[in-house]
């Protein structure tokens, strides 16, 4: 808070007290409490002394509930977990201010910490509660969907959106549109859940580190992308890696392109379904897939299904190619796959999947 809103701050509160924590002997600290009205209490505790313990003995002393305490080490709040004694030396402080929370808000946010599901509790919430800001941050940071309760004016706060898009990146989709063209936030959403892409702003999906931050999180993501960027071999690579069905939404320009297509079926046979026509004519191409998986040579043209000699390769690369090749050639070759199947070890080729494919090739 800056120096006027944290005057402004202080106008408001219901109570404003000074604590001053003074260190003796063994680490031991001693915190005095004064109130506006001149009521003051003593409070005790070791250097392990956390927030949570320091509201709990200020309730029990003062009457305050702890969940209407709101404590600050000279601008910084502070969490209840943490130490009182780091809080106050991070922060040059030798007091902490007490703000006192609006008794309606403190209750609605410990109802919804407290709760499984907060977005069901927060639906039994007054109007007044559901236009509160810190109880809108504490909902969407446990369920980020629920920004689409927010008001308009709180689905345009950066610090609301950020919280409900780090949560559940879907959120962006009720963003304003001003946030949906913030790279930070697009960023938070798509690292989160890849596919919120869908709802960035057009610059944003042909941003090259965007769009690759989505398909990290979902390779599905890729149809999102800004046309460019789906005709791009190492987006389009980096997707189809990660999971070869998004190759439904690359551009041509990938699918046809030899090198792409052999670093992906050698990854996921069944890619080939994705190749062009030319490349499912290829024989290192389909083979390379078939290696990977035997199903693959489903999606190879006939006239090579049928061809003896490519289907001989294709069932000694993978005999669960045996059962998608020409019905006439299944028995010449699953007499010859017993046949090898008893051959000693030593008798079969022991060569990595590119060295396999390749020998196949050759013979």
């Amino acid at each position: 808070l800056k120096h006027d809103q944290r005057l402004e701050l202080f106008d408001r509160v219901i109570c404003l007290a000074s604590c001053r924590f003074k260190f003796e002997a063994r680490e031991q600290m001693q915190v005095s409490v004064f109130g506006l009205a001149g009521a003051s209490w003593d409070l005790a505790g070791g250097a392990d002394l956390t927030v949570a313990e320091a509201k709990a003995q200020l309730e029990a002393v003062s009457g305050i509930p702890a969940r209407e305490q709101q404590l600050y080490a000279g601008t910084e709040g502070m969490a209840d977990e943490r130490l009182v004694k780091d809080l106050l030396e991070a922060n040059g402080a030798s007091f902490v201010s007490l703000l006192r929370r609006d008794p309606d808000e403190a209750l609605w946010l410990e109802r919804l910490r407290a709760a499984q599901f907060p977005q069901d509790v927060f639906r039994k919430a007054p109007d007044s509660i559901k236009g509160n800001r810190n109880v809108i941050l504490a909902l969407v940071s446990q369920h980020g969907y629920s920004l689409k309760h927010a008001s308009e004016e709180l689905c345009a706060d950066r610090d609301v959106v950020l919280a409900a898009v780090a949560q559940s990146g879907a959120a962006l989709q009720h963003a304003a549109e001003t946030l949906r063209a913030d790279r930070e936030v697009v960023l938070a959403a798509v690292g989160q859940h890849g596919k919120a892409l869908a709802h960035a702003a057009d610059e944003l999906k042909g941003d090259r580190e965007v769009v690759m931050a989505a398909l990290a999180s979902q390779a599905g993501a890729l149809r999102y992308a800004a046309p460019a960027l789906r005709a791009d071999c190492r987006v389009a690579l980096g997707a189809a890696l990660k999971d070869a069905i998004a190759l439904e939404y690359a551009a041509d320009g990938p699918c046809a392109d030899r090198d792409f297509m052999l670093q992906v079926v050698q990854r996921h046979g069944f890619a080939l379904r994705y190749a062009s026509e030319e490349l499912k004519s290829d024989w290192q191409v389909v083979l390379t897939a078939v290696a990977q998986d035997g199903s693959a040579i489903k999606y190879a043209p006939e006239n090579l299904r049928t061809d003896p000699e490519f289907a001989r390769k294709a069932v000694h690369l993978n005999a669960s190619a045996l059962q998608y090749i020409d019905p006439q050639l299944k028995a010449e070759y699953r007499g010859a796959l017993q046949y090898e199947a008893h051959m000693p070890n030593s008798c079969l080729p022991n060569l990595p999947g590119d060295a396999h494919v390749a020998m196949v090739c050759a013979n």
